[in-house]
């Protein structure tokens, strides 16, 4: 099988053109019809954007999966204590409780003169929280109603004063105990 294209050499000027009037065909020049351009290939920039895009895609799946990850393994609660059956049974109270009461902060540390605070409290009936140590909403509203009892200002702190009243509730009792003065 053979291929002939017309060169313009093959045949003489103008004889194209005489054929084409005569027969009622007017030709066009080349390379003048309204049909788009044909793909000549990849354009490099889609690709690079496309490459690009994918990496990014990528790069935030994997970052959302981790922090899910690492957020819900901080959500866990911490493994609770098992009491034998030869035991007696005993409250137990979980290190991070949180109670809307009193709002927790890892930055507070027990001290063993606000626990010893709270159990002379708790003796004379003006605290009833829990003796954990730590100077909370309970046991400053604690230390202000000795302060009331005793006609001192309620300002929920200890003082000389305060801890003097404290002492000597402690040593003669006071009229929440029952009466006794």
């Amino acid at each position: 099988m053979s291929t002939q294209y017309y060169t313009p050499q093959d045949t003489a000027p103008h004889s194209t053109d005489e054929r084409a009037t005569s027969a009622g065909y007017t030709p066009q020049p080349p390379y003048t019809s309204h049909r788009a351009p044909q793909d000549q290939g990849p354009s490099w920039t889609r690709i690079w954007a496309i490459v690009l895009g994918t990496i990014v895609a990528a790069a935030l799946v994997i970052l959302a999966t981790v922090g899910l990850t690492h957020s819900h393994g901080a959500n866990t609660p911490a493994p609770t204590a098992t009491v034998t059956a030869t035991a007696p049974a005993q409250p137990t109270t979980p290190a991070n409780t949180a109670n809307p009461a009193q709002p927790t902060n890892p930055a507070v540390t027990p001290s063993a003169s606000v626990k010893k605070l709270q159990q002379e409290l708790g003796q004379l009936n003006y605290y009833e929280g829990p003796v954990d140590g730590i100077m909370g909403p309970q046991t400053t509203a604690a230390i202000q109603d000795l302060q009331r009892q005793a006609g001192l200002p309620q300002t929920g702190t200890m003082n000389a004063a305060t801890q003097k009243a404290l002492d000597n509730y402690l040593a003669h009792g006071n009229n929440q105990m029952g009466g006794n003065s």
